[in-house]
């Protein structure tokens, strides 16, 4: 190796010891080489190559491997300094973004708190209001009935009608009804009625209607044909009520005197 201040020579041997010596002009005419130092490889050396740069050496072995070592860049204060003073820019420019920007505004909304004892407290988002939760709102009682009939869902039906009940307008919301609105009310009631989760919720929509509009009866066909079906179902659900009461009360009288005949067995044993 030879550069403006000092020249070397690498040599290298069967027994895997890589010698540095010191091969200056002094040396030479002293007719020395001292040795420098030097690296132990565990195979064989039979071949040595540098790079024109200087900075890779490849080593070849008798075994045919052959290893490359490159030499460490040494870097100077002044170009420590500069790269440190780089990646603190560069961290703070990641740190802290712009005034006015979208990430300006969001900063430390995902810092992962350090403190144990911190509590977090989460965002919640505005739920948003159904169209019948608007109407009501608004107390237009009529119209969310309406809403919430269109929607075909029996539990949010139910929900509508328990808290028109609550607030006293359920007759509100029931009156003033043309046949066509009148049916879509008729006919979630008759389909219904019989379900054991909205019976008692129906069978007082039930008595509003007909208060209402039980003396209109024959003024439209369509109308007076569900309520007609109103009554079959409320008619048959009531048979189907009593005739369990009987067998019901058949099953008791069946349970009372099989604990009287058991009684009276163990009294004679």
């Amino acid at each position: 190796e030879s550069n403006k201040r000092k020249r070397h020579i690498l040599t290298g041997g069967l027994d895997g010891l890589l010698r540095i010596h010191s091969a200056s002009n002094e040396d030479i005419v002293a007719g020395v080489l001292p040795y420098l130092h030097g690296m132990q490889i565990t195979e064989p050396i039979s071949a040595l190559a540098l790079s024109r740069d200087m900075t890779r050496l490849a080593i070849g072995t008798t075994t045919g491997i052959v290893m490359v070592h490159q030499r460490r860049r040494l870097v100077t204060q002044a170009a420590a300094a500069a790269l440190s003073s780089k990646a603190i820019q560069d961290e703070r420019h990641e740190r802290e973004p712009r005034h006015g920007t979208h990430s300006y505004f969001t900063r430390g909304a995902h810092e992962k708190s350090h403190d144990p004892d911190d509590y977090l407290l989460m965002h919640q988002k505005k739920q948003r209001l159904a169209e019948y939760d608007i109407l009501l709102r608004k107390f237009r009682y009529g119209d969310a009935l309406d809403a919430v009939l269109a929607k075909r869902q029996p539990q949010a039906v139910i929900a509508v009608i328990e808290e028109l009940g609550k607030r006293r307008g359920l007759t509100i919301a029931l009156s003033n009804r043309d046949e066509e609105s009148l049916d879509a009310i008729l006919s979630f009631t008759i389909r219904f009625i019989d379900n054991p989760q909205y019976t008692s919720h129906l069978i007082g929509v039930s008595h509003i209607l007909c208060d209402i509009y039980g003396s209109l009866r024959g003024q439209s066909a369509a109308v007076d044909e569900l309520f007609g079906k109103l009554r079959e179902k409320v008619a048959n659900e009531c048979g189907v009520q009593r005739m369990l009461l009987r067998v019901l009360g058949q099953i008791d009288f069946v349970m009372s005197t099989a604990e009287i005949l058991s009684a009276e067995e163990q009294q004679q044993r």
